[in-house]
């Protein structure tokens, strides 16, 4: 996920702080005598130091949740011994005056993360599946750890990873999946999940430990680049990519009351819109193309109609958050060692509101302009090894990522941010006999304005649409579901 303004929604600081004494108690031992060292990129420590949290839900039809946690548990301890860290924290990096700010997991060799059960919820699975399992029907108390790390537990180290089980009221069992995000991106996370799988439903399997390295790993793809890049300028870095700033976003007084809802928009739409768009389009437009238009198109519209866009705004930004794996040499992220530490950068695309808001009035036409707008931000030809290098030259040049801001408005109503997930295959990892293969993939309930998270793909023949969970302030949630425009493209 991109730093973002999301914040958990019913938050209990006394419950958090119960979570993390757990967590602590369990992290701990043989802590304090650290032998083990894995340093931290500057694109790690970009990110913002909270929690990417997952819950996988199970329909578990034996209900046999004391063997099933063991079996998950007994998984955990064989990719921790794979990739060790998992089980280390999260440390500013001790430096001499003047040395740039970093970070680096700490961890030795005795520890292993434990699974946190946190017993039944009063919610019923049959109750919650029927609804599409919505983020709100979540409780927050079935989380290990809170989405946020504050500065006391920053500086106290903390958990690269923690993860909890529990139980629904009638059957269905979830396991929690927290992971630091100055740690590991979507990406990486996905790929921990899918060889955790592997190691429940295949007890036998030996999984390559090539997963440390990762600042030599980044260094070596970006080498001719980055020697490149040191005759540019910051000033030159900083107008070749506006998706940073120097200056730190304007924070309002007061905030918004914000909600986030999950919605489900049509692949039969999509796909009868991928042939009107063929025409009108150099690049036939991906299904992730057309959705980020739909998106875009329709919250700036949503916004537009609720009377709270300012006149003076003239353009809306669209920030899309891009995996650079695919766009760098094929040595820096192998499939059978997959780079585990954060390479999600931001296709960044702008375009004018008034003709946003009115899109549909000229569809196919407006459509395909801001396809092609979209499609262009997001090209490797834009998010390449030179892109890469030169965000980590400027990063690098700051001494300090947290002096480092997003370009974008985070306050005002005016831009979006997306993420996706759609290709990490979720869905696809089989747990083995007791569990499966999940049947929903969840993100807690969090608020935000203008942030929308593209849920993982449910790939096959019975998948019918893609699932979003969309952020918004609360009237401008409240005119979307009435949209009609929206209510044709989504169901449920």
């Amino acid at each position: 996920m991109p730093f973002l303004a999301i914040k958990p929604a019913r938050a209990d600081n006394n419950i958090h702080a119960g979570h993390f004494h757990e967590l602590f108690a369990i992290f701990q031992d043989n802590m304090t005598n650290a032998t083990s060292v894995e340093g931290l990129t500057p694109i790690d420590a970009l990110m913002p130091r909270n929690y990417i949290r997952v819950v996988l839900v199970f329909e578990d039809a034996t209900n046999q949740s004391a063997q099933t946690t063991g079996l998950v548990q007994s998984g955990l301890n064989v990719i921790s011994k794979q990739i060790q860290w998992l089980s280390g924290r999260v440390f500013p990096k001790a430096s001499a005056g003047g040395d740039p700010y970093s970070l680096e997991i700490r961890w030795d060799g005795h520890t292993t993360p434990t699974l946190i059960d946190k017993g039944t919820i009063d919610i019923s699975y049959d109750t919650a599946s029927a609804n599409g399992m919505q983020p709100e029907s979540i409780p927050e108390t079935i989380w290990p750890v809170s989405g946020m790390i504050d500065e006391s537990l920053h500086i106290a180290g903390a958990p690269v990873f923690a993860a909890s089980t529990f139980r629904f009221a009638d059957r269905g069992f979830g396991l929690c999946i927290c992971m630091h995000h100055n740690a590991v991106d979507g990406a990486a996370f996905s790929e921990i999940i899918r060889q955790w799988g592997r190691a429940i439903a295949e007890p036998d399997l030996v999984i390559p430990s090539s997963f440390e390295g990762r600042c030599e790993r980044l260094t070596a793809a970006l080498a001719d680049d980055l020697a490149e890049t040191l005759s540019t300028s910051t000033d030159e870095l900083f107008e070749k990519h506006p998706e940073y700033s120097r200056l730190p976003p304007a924070v309002p007084e007061t905030f918004p009351s914000c909600t986030c809802k999950l919605f489900t928009v049509s692949l039969n739409w999509i796909d009868t819109l991928k042939s009107l768009l063929a025409k009108h389009t150099l690049t036939p437009p991906s299904t992730n193309t057309i959705l980020s238009a739909l998106l875009w198109t329709t919250i700036t519209r949503v916004r537009t109609t609720s009377g709270s866009f300012s006149s003076e705004i003239q353009n809306s930004r669209l920030v899309t958050a891009v995996n650079a794996r695919r766009h760098l040499p094929l040595a820096f992220s192998p499939p059978d060692a997959q780079y585990l530490g954060n390479a999600i950068f931001y296709g960044f695309a702008e375009f004018s509101a008034p003709a946003l808001a009115g899109a549909d009035e000229s569809p196919i036409r407006s459509l395909a302009e801001i396809c092609t707008t979209v499609l262009n931000s997001q090209y490797p030809f834009t998010i390449n090894a030179r892109h890469v290098a030169e965000v980590h030259e400027l990063i690098t040049r700051t001494g300090d990522p947290r002096a480092l801001f997003v370009g974008w408005d985070l306050f005002n109503s005016r831009d979006l941010t997306i993420t996706s997930w759609a290709d990490f295959g979720l869905y696809g990892v089989d747990f083995g006999l007791g569990l499966g293969r999940p049947s929903f993939v969840r993100l807690p309930y969090m608020e935000a304005d203008g942030v929308v998270i593209v849920l993982p793909r449910r790939r096959g023949e019975g998948e019918t649409g893609v699932e979003v969970v969309v952020m918004l302030q609360r009237d401008h949630m409240d005119v979307l579901v009435e949209d009609e425009m929206w209510r044709t493209l989504t169901k449920g």
